[in-house]
């Protein structure tokens, strides 16, 4: 008798800890209504009730990993039908972060998914009890993802519906916003970097180091020019891009 009692006291102690486990990676949504920079109502709820997935995208004004990280995010969202089809993207905003500021913010990235401010409504942040940013949550079935990374948002989607996607294209690595040309090292190795102009005339050459994104100023507007990129294992990129 104390053999099967003893047994069944470590099976309940296993299950346990398994959904002990489980719950560290996993939890329940909670629900909160916002409104966006545009003044749409957006209700959590109603949204997985439609059997929507939302890919919730944490992030700071100030943060310069998520200007790097917005635009490649909203490269996904408009491949999954921005906002038509079973995928959502929304950026929310930390409470120190003005409506201006996110609005500068969407201008400068050039993003297309809505973001909202969270000062005078649900402090999500709080709900979500997220400290960092940029910090991405996948909600689907009314289940919370694990914190995740952009390159794993695909991967992980794949768990909420049928993608039918296997290599995502996410953009830029090189772009161009103010005037300035912005290149990010793609690669885990050093690149040299060249810039041509249309005729072929070398304009300016560098060294970026591993997963370096650098700005470049003193182009002109509205002018093509010619990015080469070769890294010290020789792979290469080459892109035109217009200054803007």
């Amino acid at each position: 008798m104390k053999f099967q009692n003893f047994s069944v006291f470590v099976i309940l102690l296993l299950f346990a800890t398994v959904l002990s486990y489980s719950q560290e990676k996993y939890s329940e949504a909670i629900d909160f209504t916002l409104t966006s920079t545009e003044g749409v109502e957006v209700n959590l709820f109603t949204e997985l009730d439609n059997d929507k997935t939302i890919l919730l995208n944490f992030f700071s004004t100030t943060c310069g990993q998520c200007v790097l990280e917005a635009p490649k995010i909203d490269s996904i969202y408009r491949q999954f039908g921005s906002g038509t089809e079973q995928l959502l993207v929304w950026g929310i905003a930390n409470t120190s972060s003005a409506l201006s500021g996110i609005e500068d913010f969407i201008t400068n990235t050039e993003i297309t998914y809505p973001c909202f401010a969270t000062q005078d409504s649900y402090n999500v942040f709080e709900l979500y009890n997220i400290l960092y940013t940029p910090y991405l949550l996948i909600i689907c079935d009314y289940i919370v993802s694990p914190s995740i990374s952009y390159l794993e948002i695909v991967e992980n989607l794949n768990y909420c519906f049928p993608t039918k996607v296997e290599v995502i294209e996410i953009y830029p690595e090189i772009y161009s916003k103010n005037q300035l040309l912005y290149i990010n090292n793609p690669y885990k190795d050093d690149v040299s970097m060249r810039i041509y102009d249309i005729t072929g005339k070398l304009i300016l050459s560098d060294r970026l180091s591993a997963g370096l994104l650098k700005s470049y100023n003193g182009l002109s507007s509205n002018q093509i020019y010619i990015i080469n990129l070769i890294s010290v294992s020789g792979k290469t990129q080459s892109q035109k891009i217009i200054i803007k």
